[in-house]
């Protein structure tokens, strides 16, 4: 139970620290910051890896547009998790500098 306060209050500080992401730095679905984007072939739409895994484990569609789609046709966007990496990280240190 203790580990999953702990893990609470982790997600809560990283969902404070990152509030002013850009737009596109965010899952579509879940309203999370990516961690690993790839795009949808048939729609465009850019979405976590983890999210359309989950997604088609239920459902073997684009969730946005209801073609066909398999895990293997997704996309990576190394480009875009560069993006969201360099802003973390800058944020990241940011909240270092202020706590020292």
């Amino acid at each position: 139970m203790e580990e999953l306060k702990q893990e609470k209050v982790k997600l809560d500080d990283e969902e404070e620290a990152y509030d002013d992401a850009p737009e596109e730095f965010y899952d579509p679905l879940l309203a999370t910051l990516m961690e690993d984007p790839v795009e949808l072939p048939s729609s465009k739409t850019i979405i976590d890896r983890k999210t359309i895994k989950q997604h088609l484990l239920n459902d073997a569609h684009d969730p946005f547009n209801r073609s066909p789609l398999t895990f293997d046709q997704v996309v990576p966007r190394p480009d875009l998790k560069e993006q969201i990496d360099d802003y973390k990280a800058e944020k990241m240190a940011l909240k270092m500098s202020m706590n020292m």
